[in-house]
């Protein structure tokens, strides 16, 4: 699974993969990682602002920014889901939020 837009949907179920460019403050441009670079990702339960899964993100490639973060089907199982009433057809109501942690060199 590819994240294209700027909806985060984790499939339960599913390894879930997910790609992100990252840029530097104030630019559209994406920024060159170095080798020492380190990425974390968190997800944090909505409710109590509690941390419910943290991974490190790899590097997919350095030239243009590109870091990847995978969800196993076992991580994906554990995360809680909520869904709206009937009247409301039923949609997803989102229960986390993504937070990347980047420590760069720039």
């Amino acid at each position: 699974m590819s994240c294209d837009s700027n909806r985060f949907v984790i499939t339960k179920g599913y390894d879930n993969t997910f790609e992100f460019t990252i840029k530097a403050n104030g630019s559209t441009l994406p920024m060159e990682i170095d080798v020492s670079d380190s990425f974390t990702a968190e997800l944090v339960l909505l409710e109590d602002s509690s941390v419910a899964l943290s991974k490190s993100l790899t590097i997919v490639d350095a030239l243009s920014g590109r870091v990847q973060l995978v969800i196993t089907e076992a991580e994906s199982n554990g995360l809680s889901t909520e869904k709206g009433t009937k009247v409301d057809r039923y949609y997803v109501k989102p229960m986390y939020k993504l937070v990347i942690e980047c420590n760069t060199l720039n």
